[in-house]
């Protein structure tokens, strides 16, 4: 070994774990306005994606520059940005090493690409199919290159991804303040996977362009109101008719992650109030039990013999874990005064929970910055800095509805502001 490859060594080692601990993508998001429209927002994505592709690519570089006949060295810079990310950044972001494969074998990459494709839909179970293509990189490897260091090296990367991939919670309580996004169970992301490769099964998701006559007015303002980068916790709609078992199979509740179900008529005017939403779904049987109990308490009410064109939706959402929770209306319709937002929250998981607990409060806030008035700062129910992340929440909503008063649900888990239904105030 020379003593430019020594160097070589040493930087491998010391810039592709500081390379993978870098949070650019945290902090593109962070930098960006709350509220950009769906074009930019997926634009963001795309440049999110691109910074952490890039890492992989530049990590494979620098080991090809210093050891041009020696691919074991790739392989060992991408195990060295895996480290990276867990220990500075407990992170298992696997779009820099697939990039990185493909500068050290496009032919190896697209491979596992495709049979990782293939053998994911197949066993409908994202955590079996990466733990077979772990298994599979090896053997490729071996077989394409035939180089036993290679074939070592491959073996570690796949043992590092997998312990990894242990280390690394599956369902934490919330995501950083600069993410943005919740932090779902495993099978929720497996959603928008499935539904990109088994269409037939019709999983509508809060993140496809629903229609008011299928799935009911909120979940369609969920829908948009997420395209257009507001905070809405992920979830998913069963139209009227639909079979739930696809949707109770690929999601799997726990107590450390629950669900929560909201149910909405369509194609009628219900009798009473719309029901009130079920939370804390921590097991499939319950799922099961909360959406044929949904379903069978709208068939019993008169208004589901109007048209057989009627029936029931029913979304099920990923549940907040609220720090505090409420409900606020963008105007004081009330005593007619359009100027004052006023918020009903206090601590709890849940809006339900929240406005029975003993320290709920009614705010009135005239103005954004009113929020850090004294009279603010003496509550005990909500911090002034939510206060004020609420009242321009509530504006915000407000004018993207042309000015027609809303009231919203929200809950706030320490680090995100989230939406969980908005409706027109009725006078």
């Amino acid at each position: 070994m020379t003593l430019i490859q020594v160097w070589g060594c040493l930087l491998i080692f010391v810039l592709c774990p500081l390379l993978g601990g870098i949070p650019a993508s945290e902090w593109l998001i962070q930098r960006l306005p709350a509220r950009p429209r769906s074009s930019w927002r997926y634009g963001v994505t795309f440049l999110e994606m691109g910074i952490e592709a890039s890492k992989g690519i530049a990590s494979v570089c620098l080991a090809r520059y210093y050891f041009p006949r020696d691919p074991t060295w790739w392989i060992i810079a991408l195990i060295a940005l895996v480290f990276g990310q867990f220990w500075l950044r407990k992170s298992k972001q696997l779009l820099g090493i697939v990039a990185g494969g493909m500068v050290y074998s496009w032919q190896i990459a697209f491979l596992l690409l495709l049979i990782g494709g293939i053998s994911i839909t197949l066993l409908r179970e994202r955590r079996l199919g990466r733990l077979g293509l772990l298994i599979l990189f090896p053997l490729l490897v071996g077989l394409y290159t035939q180089q036993s260091s290679q074939v070592m090296a491959a073996m570690g990367l796949s043992f590092v991804i997998a312990w990894v991939d242990e280390q690394v919670p599956q369902s934490p309580a919330s995501m950083g303040e600069s993410s943005g996004e919740l932090m779902t169970l495993d099978q929720a992301n497996d959603a928008h996977l499935f539904g990109f490769f088994q269409r037939d099964r019709n999983i509508r998701t809060l993140d496809h362009s629903l229609k008011v006559d299928q799935v009911g007015p909120l979940a369609v303002v969920l829908s948009q109101l997420k395209a257009d980068g507001y905070n809405i916790p992920p979830g998913w709609v069963l139209p009227p008719g639909d079979d739930a078992a696809p949707l109770i199979q690929l999601l799997n509740p726990s107590a450390s992650q629950p669900l929560m179900i909201r149910s909405s008529a369509i194609g009628a005017n219900p009798v009473g109030p719309p029901p009130e939403p079920v939370f804390q779904i921590t097991s499939r049987r319950a799922l099961a039990q909360v959406i044929r109990a949904c379903r069978s308490a709208y068939s019993a009410t008169p208004s589901s013999s109007h048209s057989q064109d009627q029936g029931v939706a029913v979304m099920v959402q990923v549940q907040v874990k609220g720090q505090y929770s409420g409900l606020v209306r963008s105007q004081d319709l009330p005593n007619s005064d359009p100027a004052t937002v006023v918020i009903i929250g206090g601590p709890g998981p849940t809006p339900s929970e929240a406005l029975m607990h003993p320290q709920t409060q009614q705010i009135r806030v005239s103005d954004v910055e009113e929020a850090h008035s004294q009279d603010l700062q003496s509550t005990r129910s909500l911090p002034p800095e939510l206060v004020q992340k609420i009242t321009a929440m509530a504006r915000a909503l407000e004018t993207y509805y042309q000015g027609i008063p809303q009231q919203i649900e929200w809950s706030d888990d320490g680090a995100t502001l989230w939406i969980l239904a908005v409706n027109a105030i009725q006078e």
